[in-house]
């Protein structure tokens, strides 16, 4: 079955810019304390945000936050695009405190009553507030509303609060893997200050330090740590915490080359791999079109002998997502940007805005992208003739080699996997002795779970984790042998199975290759959807279905 050929990509025109950069940072300057002011808050910001902006990070700074922010942190945090860096920095006074909690509890005499007691937390104070906010739900914040690949949140409020105990001076300690991806720093160790008198060298440092080009944030962190202690006299030492190990590797800022469209409209003549966000801040790679060949080569195996080679033509460009859909765009997609993280009915194993969308049966996906059109016609952000589908199976590998024919978009060599997917390796089966037939020599860092998006390595189209995380939907009904020739589509029916493609965290490294073929029944009757995600495409080729 053939597809139907819209409009041309080269009428579009570019408009007004949205997102400047995949770099977004956030500095709060909290200085006027009444008697108790804070001068160097606003010296520090400046600092700081001066460094951000030359190495092309979108700064927003706000002074003296009176009571409310949670109100700043909703409006920033959904700002940065899907896979971006997303920078949370602090300067002000913090402090623990006797949290007020109540529960109902029975009296002997059967009668149920409130009581009320305390719990020691930890917090930032705003300039006028009674209560400081709690670093927990600022954490929770970034899980539900930022789709960044890379959050840092900074808090340099290591200054002896008067109006905290005694016993209360500095922030409690908090487990960093309860940020959806990134690191926690704080300006002195959980529950120490700073001797009276002296400043904070931290903004200064990580100035010089965190926006150096292709240096790991791990080794970054490590001088700004040695810089401070070193100009404090051995005064203050940072505390720096990292999400994930790997976490370690990743590089603030890049000199890798990115072309990214800020336009309200895709641009035209774009070249393979050129980037454009829409209005949910969704990032979409260009993939133009061309021929391959599709499938396996070689002797075929009892898993491989449905995906025989075929040439098949791809006959319009179409923009692929950078990243599978995540639970955060399912969410803006069909609540709005401003609502609480919500998913589709079922078990959501991980509630991070960044992690990827799963348990969304194949008869489901209709409805998100439906949505999804919606939200972008009304915003002005969807192309005549164009709209938002599922890939087919064709589109997606064609998108996966990015015009590679090797096993894989980087190669035929498994032992560079890890680099470029979450697949099942020695990390899972150190997690579950189940997963027995795991690769022992190869190590991912992710381990049972699917990783935050974009966690990897793309491939020479910018495209992250068409190799393994999460298996991803097609178009397609599932027949077995591989459609080929023009724009190749196999239409579904309601009680077929659908195509699934490119492996999943619990896949062998053969299920991950690019040609490598799977299926799926239409609805989930049996948790086989817990590993499957999907992504989307912008395309003018419509699938036209036969009645």
């Amino acid at each position: 079955m053939r597809a139907k050929p819209l409009l041309s990509l080269l009428a579009f025109l570019p408009c007004v810019p949205l997102f400047a950069a995949d770099r977004t940072a956030l500095l709060i300057a909290n200085s006027d304390y009444g008697a108790h002011q804070l001068p160097e808050a606003k010296a520090n910001v400046t600092k700081l945000a001066k460094a951000l902006e030359q190495a092309g990070f979108t700064v927003t700074v706000k002074e003296n936050v009176e009571k409310d922010f949670r109100r700043e942190f909703e409006a920033f945090l959904p700002t940065c695009p899907n896979g971006g860096v997303s920078l949370v920095y602090y300067c002000g006074y913090g402090s623990g405190f006797d949290r007020k909690l109540s529960r109902t509890i029975e009296k002997p005499d059967g009668e149920k009553e409130k009581e009320y007691y305390y719990e020691p937390d930890s917090g930032i104070w705003s300039t006028k507030g009674s209560t400081p906010y709690r670093i927990d739900d600022l954490v929770r914040e970034f899980r539900m509303r930022s789709h960044a690949r890379l959050n840092l949140l900074v808090l340099d409020c290591a200054y002896k609060y008067p109006k905290a105990k005694e016993n209360q001076q500095g922030l409690m300690a908090i487990d960093p893997k309860t940020l959806p991806g990134g690191m926690i720093c704080y300006a002195a160790a959980p529950g120490k200050t700073l001797p009276v008198g002296t400043p904070s060298a931290l903004a200064g440092s990580l100035a010089r330090h965190l926006t150096a080009r292709d240096r790991p944030l791990g080794e970054a962190m490590d001088a700004v740590q040695a810089e401070v202690e070193k100009q404090s006299g051995g005064k203050q030492e940072i505390w720096a915490r990292f999400s994930l190990p790997k976490n370690k590797t990743v590089h603030v800022t890049s000199s890798r080359k990115r072309n990214v469209a800020t336009t309200k409209l895709p641009p035209g003549n774009p070249k393979p791999g050129d980037e454009w966000i829409n209005s949910l801040g969704m990032v979409f790679c260009w993939c133009p079109p061309g021929k391959f060949r599709m499938g396996i080569d070689g002797p075929p195996t009892p898993q491989t002998r449905d995906a025989a080679p075929v040439d098949a033509t791809i006959s319009k460009g179409f923009w692929i997502s950078k990243y599978e859909v995540a639970l955060g765009d399912y969410s803006r997609a069909r609540y709005g940007r401003t609502k609480p993280l919500r998913g589709p009915s079922g078990f959501i194993p991980f509630n991070f805005c960044n992690a990827p969308l799963t348990t969304i049966e194949p008869s489901g996906v209709s409805g998100f992208t439906k949505n999804l059109n919606a939200a972008e016609s009304k915003a002005g952000m969807l192309p005549k003739g164009w709209s938002y589908r599922l890939p087919t199976e064709a589109e997606w590998e064609y998108a996966c080699r990015a015009g590679s024919g090797d096993r894989y978009s980087f190669g035929d060599s498994p032992r560079e996997l890890a680099r470029f997917a979450n697949f099942a390796d020695a990390e899972l089966l150190r997690q579950d002795s189940d997963f027995y037939y795991s690769d022992r020599s190869s190590n991912d860092g992710t381990g049972k779970r699917p990783a935050p998006i974009g966690s990897y390595e793309p491939n020479a189209w910018g495209i992250h984790d068409m190799h393994g995380n999460v298996n991803e939907i097609c178009a397609d009904r599932y027949v077995n042998a591989l459609p080929g020739g023009l724009d190749p589509w196999v239409q579904r029916i309601k009680e077929g199975n659908v195509v699934i493609r490119g492996g999943a965290w619990s896949s062998t490294s053969e299920y991950c290759q690019a040609g490598f073929r799977n299926s799926a029944g239409h609805k989930d009757k049996s948790g086989e959807f817990a590993n499957v995600g999907l992504r989307v495409i912008l395309s003018s080729l419509e699938l036209t279905e036969k009645k």
